[in-house]
């Protein structure tokens, strides 16, 4: 977990998967169960913030691309998805589909939509599937940020991010990023 932990400190994001863009997981020598631990301690920000890939945030990235990105109103799946998980934190994907009675393709999309913007995230795992894979139990950004530590606003949340992510990313994917 130390290891996730200093990389994200230092780097800001980390992808779940390997991808030639930025490094993954596999790629600092970690695997799903490390981001897990950081996850069910709320040190890690699970998104899908860059590019619609599953993403991990540092504590102190998560807040000034939230700060950045302008606020993208939500559709229809995706408000009552959001609203599910406010009254249920700590939901997982079967009781949403379940208590939303959505179709898989409506589901799909509501929480990549949530999860792309920050609205939601998870906050514990939930039932192992394999050894590289479990449910997640997903709140809402605002429970995850009452739960994560504390981090104090920057002057300059453009600067300081770039300052962050900018050792794994180019000027082009650094605005993808934050638009």
């Amino acid at each position: 977990m130390g290891d996730i932990q200093a990389w994200l400190i230092q780097n800001g994001i980390l992808l779940c998967n390997q991808n030639p863009e930025l490094p993954a997981l596999e790629d600092i020598g970690c695997t799903w169960r490390d981001a897990m631990e950081l996850i069910d301690k709320h040190l890690v920000f699970y998104s899908k913030a860059y590019k619609k890939r599953t993403a991990y945030l540092s504590p102190e990235a998560y807040r000034l691309i939230k700060v950045l990105r302008p606020q993208r109103p939500m559709s229809g799946p995706a408000r009552e998805l959001y609203s599910m998980i406010e009254e249920n934190p700590g939901a997982d994907a079967a009781f949403l589909k379940s208590a939303c009675a959505m179709e898989s393709k409506d589901y799909r999309a509501g929480m990549d939509f949530l999860l792309q913007n920050l609205y939601v995230t998870a906050i514990a795992s939930g039932r192992e599937l394999n050894e590289n894979w479990s449910e997640l139990l997903y709140c809402t950004a605002g429970e995850w940020e009452r739960l994560a530590p504390a981090i104090v606003p920057a002057e300059d949340p453009k600067g300081r991010l770039w300052e962050l992510v900018g050792g794994v990313m180019t000027e082009k994917q650094f605005k993808s990023l934050i638009r």
